[in-house]
């Protein structure tokens, strides 16, 4: 039989797994990095705290002279739940990847959501693996809203900002260059372009690509190829608009944040009803086919202008 003294060990013991559970529960979005067995284990941990009290209220309630076989199963489980977390922590530190360079991201957008259309995925994969991730949108997308009671105020930009906090973007900023008219301020969005390389010196941009239909697409492009000529690599991604001319030649695996890319689009609520691009089935088709290009379970693809390693 347990000790009182005992027993408030174990209670607080559980407390304290209970707030490690709290916490990962917080910045659970970081755990779709993590290898399958680690997430495992950690999903483990809610259950060794419930195992670890019911423990010691069995064993200091007890009135047979010996323990009982429901006492030792669960002080079983209890150190068999313990084991399992210790070696697989331990499977994750030998396995965990060698230190790499940070790199600093910056996304370009003609309107809020091209950014999470295009390269959402690729860029929480980069902010999970410990990256920077920047994105600078260049209109508040008026021209997208059929309500004419959302134009009086425009959600598109609070939209953006949801969006953003799904993936994690250390900063999103949005513009307010004319939605539709953005090929006639080309000028100006190349400098605002160029400001912010020099502001956050970007090892990597995403943009529009050369292929592009839409007129604020192409007018993004162009000015990005002028103002990051000095940037490492620049990858351009797809859209709805992009024709078959778009050939990728990179792609990134994406698998894991799928979900979550899905969860950044459904943020722009006023693009849904009209906007049947969106939908979670059409966004996963396009992940897997990209993915089975080059061999992936899922990928985002881009082609690449330049690809610095």
């Amino acid at each position: 039989m347990l000790s009182t003294g005992e027993l408030v060990f174990l209670c607080i013991l559980s407390v304290i797994l209970l707030f490690v559970v709290y916490h990962i529960f917080r910045f659970r979005l970081i755990l779709t990095g993590l290898p399958r067995r680690t997430r495992m284990a950690v999903g483990a941990l809610p259950l060794l705290a419930v195992l670890m009290p019911a423990n010691g209220a069995l064993e200091f309630n007890s009135t047979l002279p010996s323990r009982s076989a429901a006492v030792y199963g669960l002080e079983l489980s209890g150190f068999i739940v313990l084991a399992l977390i210790i070696v697989n922590l331990i499977w994750l530190i030998r396995s965990a990847p060698k230190a790499q360079k940070k790199l600093i991201i910056l996304a370009l957008g003609a309107h809020p959501d091209d950014i999470e259309l295009g390269c959402g995925a690729a860029l929480l994969r980069y902010k999970v693996e410990g990256h920077e991730t920047h994105g600078l949108v260049f209109s508040a997308g008026e021209g997208g809203l059929h309500d004419p009671k959302q134009k009086s105020n425009n959600p598109r930009q609070r939209e953006a900002e949801k969006g953003g906090r799904v993936m994690h973007l250390d900063s999103l900023t949005v513009m307010k260059f004319p939605d539709t008219k953005l090929s006639t301020r080309q000028e100006e969005i190349r400098r605002a372009i160029e400001e912010r390389t020099r502001q956050l010196h970007p090892d990597l941009i995403f943009t529009h690509n050369r292929h592009d239909l839409h007129r604020d697409h192409h007018a993004v492009y162009l000015a990005t190829m002028e103002a990051a000529r000095r940037v490492p690599t620049l990858l351009c991604y797809e859209n709805p608009n992009t024709p078959a001319s778009f050939q990728p030649n990179y792609f990134i695996e994406v698998s894991l944040y799928l979900e979550h890319k899905i969860k950044a689009l459904k943020c722009h609520a006023s693009q849904h009803t009209s906007r049947p691009y969106m939908e979670d089935n059409l966004v996963n088709s396009l992940a897997r086919v990209r993915g089975g290009q080059a061999r992936l379970r899922a990928a985002e693809a881009f082609e690449a202008i330049r690809f610095t390693v």
